[in-house]
Formats: C-alpha cells, structure tokens, sequence
C-alpha cells in the first residue's frame, strides 16, 4: 500500500492516477477540507495531524511500501518526519512539490517575523493571503485596522481569525483559487495597496495574484517556501507516477 500525504488539489490527482495503475492508497491531510478533495475516490483516508510516533505506527500498522509526500510546501514538520521515518523504516521516499514560479519578488521573506516587521511599517491596506495557521501573530500589529484576511470559509479559519482579533468586516471567507480578474475586484474593493502570498505555484492561483497586483501597481510581498532537502523531488506529477 501507497501512502500518500495530501491535503492539496495535486494529491488528488496524484491519487487518481496511482488507483489507474490498480496501486491501493492511503490518503493522509491534516485538515477536513483535505479528505473532502478526495472523498470521492476508492481510496482510504486518514484525517488528522498525526505526530512522528503516529506516522510510524500508521506505516508499519498499514505495511506502507512507499511514501508519496504531496503535502503543501509549507507544511515543513510532515516532510521532515516522512523523511526520517523513510530512512529508519526503509521505505521509500517520493516527493511532489509544484515548480516555483518565476516574478520579480521585491519584497520577499523566509521569515514570517521579518514579514510581518516590514508590513507594520506601510502604509495604506494589505491583503493577506497565508492561510490561518500563522494569522495570531498579526494580532499585535498597530495597523492591524488595515489589514483584511482572504481565507477559506470554514468555521474553523474563521474562529481563528476572530480570536487574532480580526472583525468580520476584514475577513474574508472564498475559496480559491481565484481568476486574476476575481482578484483585481477583490483589490479595488478594498483600495488595497500590498498583497501577501505564499510561493504556492501555479495550482494555488500565485501569478493570477501577481498579474492582477501588476496591473493596479499594488506591491506584492512573499513569504518564500522553506528549504528543504528533499530526496526524490518531482515536480511533473506525470514523471512522479511514471517513476513509481
């Protein structure tokens, strides 16, 4: 049996065309909305954060084979334990990451600290587009009246923006990714003059939010993705599954 670490709309597909070639997976995501993206398919899932001790268990329980790990770029501590397990349980290790795209990236920051240091001192309004994982560190920042929050619209994102102290009036709840049409509305509807995003690549709609921040000359500002070794990186799902 495949494991295969989701969450994202490319491991559903990777898991659509590992069950093509008649392999039996099991789809790990942290979160609901990861096991709705493959809800659909002959597939078993596990939905939960699962810590080092858990992930082994699960792989030796299941007698796991190969491990596929096509979790966001930014989920770093799934990664790192799927590796190391890989190397004491001597399973093999694959890893999908979307290709990186490429923009002029001003503004750009490995740490969210620095980020957010640089955020407090602009003026006029930010759009944040980083998920809610990280949003209770933007409780504190004296423009914080400035900022509004694009996340998904569950309960659970939602809460947590409200607890950072966030109003409903800066939150908003959509599901992407977005056209870069959609994201210039968004832009002119809320005079926006810096947007945040991740480096999500193609699949997280990245360019449309850099295309549509170009053409109203809003400064786009990055969280670059962590580095990471990875053993067996791919970045063509096709050449990933034809290797397996």
């Amino acid at each position: 049996m495949i494991l295969l670490a989701g969450g994202t709309k490319d491991s559903r597909v990777i898991a659509e065309k590992l069950l093509e070639k008649n392999y039996k997976v099991l789809v790990t995501t942290a979160t609901e909305y990861g096991g709705q993206l493959i809800s659909n398919l002959d597939v078993e899932i596990k939905v939960g954060k699962l810590d080092l001790d858990e992930l082994e268990d699960l792989i030796k329980r299941k007698k796991i084979t190969m491990i596929v790990d096509a979790t966001h770029p930014y989920a770093i501590v799934i990664s790192k334990n799927l590796i190391n397990l890989s190397k004491i349980l001597g399973v093999k290790y694959y890893r999908y990451e979307r290709a990186m795209l490429e923009y002029e990236k001003k503004n750009s920051f490995y740490e969210l600290d620095k980020l957010i240091t640089f955020l407090e001192n602009v003026k006029g309004n930010i759009l944040l587009t980083l998920g809610s994982n990280n949003i209770k560190k933007f409780e504190g920042l004296k423009n914080k009246n400035s900022i509004f929050v694009r996340i998904l619209p569950t309960e659970y994102a939602i809460k947590k923006c409200e607890m950072a102290g966030f109003r409903p009036s800066q939150i908003i709840g959509l599901q992407g990714p977005f056209s870069e049409e959609f994201n210039i509305a968004i832009y002119k509807n809320y005079n926006i003059k810096y947007i945040v995003t991740k480096e999500s690549g193609s699949t997280g709609g990245e360019i449309e939010k850099v295309e549509g921040a170009k053409k109203l000359g809003i400064e786009v500002v990055v969280l670059k993705r962590p580095k990471i070794e990875y053993p067996n990186l791919f970045e063509n799902i096709d050449s990933l599954v034809e290797e397996i």
